[in-house]
């Protein structure tokens, strides 16, 4: 576990130090660089029993290496529907045959396009990214690789889905799934993700989240029988196996806080009612985990949104959220009337008590969203269902 926790401490330290003390957007720069390497090394030196698939995968890798062109597009291949994935790896088998390399490779768009998605959308990129690796996220890329690779170029999509524009969303969506097919399921969510979060729509998804478990093994059956069979194998029934309660607990903690606080987080960017919609998704999806584990495998889509949605949560009570008169900050000197200058003054005092309790809900919900991180984090690493420890180097590895 050193590893993870050096690296979660790391992240935090830095983070606080580089762009909460001095915020601006060269050190956000400089943290997500420094950190991104940090992840990718990791990612890199880590020997083949780091990541429960990494067998899987290099010995995928091996065979494309192997088998060329051919291979790529004869039914041998086991990820033929999915191009984007085997033509990377063909692309990188054409000058390696290294599997590290290609590891180096996975990690790079995992993590680099993850620090970009900070950069370019996150209000608070260092909150973002401690959550990209106290929630797991970061731990899941050394193992579920296409999966990783797919919602890191998903959350791209995002932004055009608060802006409402279908075109470039497809296209994303497309992209991401031909690394995971799965996520073919987010073109149908558009229609749905800016749908108002009220009882009405929180009174239908329960509903609905009630009538898919209790039809649960009736829909598995039909589905396995004309789509995916191979679900109807012992290995696939595996997915139908329900997981303990503590797995559920904070993706449902995380919508239950998301939902309190949601008029805060809509107030800043009504837009962000699409974050707050995926919030619901994963909450509902991981209780259902509960009774059967591929429903984690859709959660997981939805639950990664948070390295978004928590940085939002955090600034819409920080000090931006206050409203402030222009005028306040004018020299008093302007103003001739004595009456005047005693509101203006009494304004602006008002105004410095609302950014000074800003700034402390700020700092206590950061350190709430540290803590519950860590809490969370330590319970990934010691329940270790992905074999991420103990965390061993190729270099080192007997």
């Amino acid at each position: 576990m050193f590893a993870y926790n050096l690296l979660l401490l790391f992240t935090v330290l830095f983070g606080f130090g580089v762009c909460e003390i001095k915020k601006s957007k060269t050190n956000n720069i400089i943290f997500l660089s420094v950190l991104s390497l940090v992840m990718i090394t990791m990612s890199y030196l880590r020997a083949g029993s780091v990541g429960i698939d990494y067998k899987q995968y290099a010995d995928y890798f091996t065979q494309v290496r192997n088998g060329g062109w051919s291979f790529l597009i004869s039914s041998a291949n086991g990820y033929r529907i999915e191009p984007g994935y085997s033509l990377l790896n063909y692309f990188v088998s054409l000058f390696t045959a290294d599997v590290h390399i290609f590891m180096l490779f996975v990690s790079i768009l995992a993590v680099g396009l993850t620090a970009v998605l900070l950069y370019k959308y996150s209000p608070i990129p260092w909150i973002g990214m401690f959550v990209f690796i106290s929630f797991g996220f970061f731990g899941n890329s050394l193992s579920f690789l296409r999966q990783s690779i797919a919602i890191a170029i998903f959350l791209f999509a995002v932004h055009f889905l608060k802006e409402k524009k279908l075109i470039p969303y497809i296209l994303i969506v497309l992209l991401a799934a031909s690394f995971h097919k799965a996520m073919i399921i987010m073109i149908p969510v558009y229609f749905i993700a800016h749908i108002k979060v009220n009882w009405k729509s929180l009174t239908a998804y329960a509903a609905i989240t009630a009538l898919i478990m209790a039809l649960s093994w009736p829909l598995f059956n039909f589905i396995t029988k004309y789509v995916y069979q191979y679900y109807a194998t012992q290995e696939g029934l595996y997915y139908m196996l329900g997981r303990d309660w503590q797995t559920a607990t904070i993706p449902v903690i995380t919508t239950i806080t998301i939902l309190i606080v949601k008029n805060f987080i809509l107030r800043r960017d009504p837009k962000n009612v699409v974050l707050i919609n995926f919030s619901i998704y994963s909450g509902l999806l991981y209780i259902m985990t509960c009774q059967h584990f591929l429903f984690q495998r859709f959660g997981m889509m939805f639950f990664t949104s948070a390295i978004l949605l928590v940085p939002e949560l955090l600034a819409s009570v920080g000090v931006e959220s206050v409203q402030t008169d222009g005028n306040s900050a004018e020299s008093l000197k302007a103003y001739k009337n004595k009456e005047q200058k005693k509101k203006a003054l009494q304004e602006r005092r008002q105004t410095q008590t609302q950014i000074n309790t800003h700034k402390y809900i700020y700092y206590y919900a950061t350190a709430a969203v540290l803590f519950v991180g860590f809490i969370y984090h330590v319970w990934i690493l010691t329940q270790n269902r992905i074999n991420l420890i103990p965390y061993v180097t190729f270099l080192t590895q007997k």
